[in-house]
């Protein structure tokens, strides 16, 4: 017995060697030796057209600008450049503000879906010190109350920026309008020179402002990061960019939206994971305009591509806190289950 045993072992052995050499002469074929089965896998069935924004909500995906046979990424510098185009059905896929993304789901009837979370909180509140004072949260745990009585500069009124920032002061028991000075200012460049210039006041900046307006005068503190505070207050990140995909795409070209979320992952990783091969790429792909600065402002970019549950009841958190705000900044009404691509 131990003997047709052997002989039986040593027959479906060969056996298994002669077949898998076979499959992998087949996989060999294509001119470049890699497997066709690998390739299909990872193709689409025509060009994706992307818009993405400059900065962070565009940063995870500048990977994939050279990805010409797949993606054809767009980069604007405003959100009004993106709605547009997404309004007239001119990309299939788009990274827009989190609440944007809320009032394009109203506006078109709900023909676009939140696919992901690509930005988390990337708000900060910078300061620089009036001479012998110390910044507002010092060394200790965080206290928006010492933040009365001084002036704030901040750009981004009608936006994310505005209503998170009255959300956490009113969090913080000051109340906006009242115990702090609101200067609202018509960029991120106009706030960090207002704040330069006035010692002692508050400016709330994204990245990669902040990154820059610390190389330019190392005095400036990060007192408080919005992102920490969001979540200390509501159980999660404060998601500030979402992935909007045509509801049309999804149905038509689901396969597609596979290759693509998959890249987009694992484009989010590698830059977060290394920032110093990833700066010089964002830079090439018009998503940043200083490879340094871009490079030590990744860390706190909060890039990051969460889909399905989670994405879900982040946005969640955020739409019902900004529909009791202000219902306009989301459209005028929460966006039902639909909007949610699960």
């Amino acid at each position: 017995m131990k003997k047709v045993t052997v002989k039986r072992f040593l027959v479906m052995g060969l056996t298994l060697i002669v077949a898998l050499g076979t499959l992998a002469g087949c996989a060999g074929q294509g001119d470049d030796g890699e497997g066709e089965a690998d390739d299909s896998q990872q193709s689409v069935s025509q060009v994706i057209e992307i818009a993405a924004l400059n900065g962070p909500t565009g940063m995870g995906m500048a990977p994939l600008v050279n990805e010409t046979d797949k993606y054809n990424i767009t980069v604007y510098q405003a959100p009004d450049e993106v709605l547009a185009k997404v309004i007239k059905g001119e990309v299939d896929v788009a990274a827009v503000p989190s609440n944007v993304a809320a009032v394009l789901y109203n506006k078109t009837q709900g023909e676009v879906q939140a696919a992901a979370i690509q930005t988390g909180g990337i708000l900060y509140l910078m300061q620089v010190p009036a001479e012998g004072e110390a910044a507002a949260a010092g060394d200790s745990a965080p206290d928006l109350a010492n933040l009365r009585g001084r002036t704030i500069y901040a750009s981004g009124q009608g936006g994310i920026p505005e209503y998170v920032l009255r959300q956490l002061l009113t969090d913080g028991g000051l109340n906006p309008d009242e115990d702090v000075t609101i200067q609202w200012m018509s960029s991120h460049s106009d706030t960090a020179s207002s704040m330069m210039t006035d010692p002692g006041s508050v400016g709330l900046l994204p990245e990669p402002f902040v990154t820059t307006v610390k190389a330019k005068n190392p005095s400036v503190e990060t007192i408080f990061d919005l992102n920490q505070l969001w979540k200390a207050a509501y159980d999660d990140d404060l998601p500030m960019g979402v992935l909007l995909v045509q509801k049309s795409f999804m149905e038509e070209r689901g396969a597609d939206w596979e290759v693509l979320k998959k890249d987009m992952a694992d484009a989010a990783d590698w830059v977060n994971e290394s920032p110093a091969e990833a700066a010089p790429v964002i830079v090439e792909a018009g998503i940043g305009s200083d490879a340094a600065i871009v490079e030590r402002s990744i860390p706190n970019s909060h890039i990051c591509f969460i889909t399905g549950g989670e994405m879900k009841a982040a946005l969640e958190n955020l739409y019902g806190i900004l529909a009791e705000l202000q219902p306009a900044a989301i459209g005028g009404a929460l966006p039902d289950e639909g909007f949610y691509l699960q």
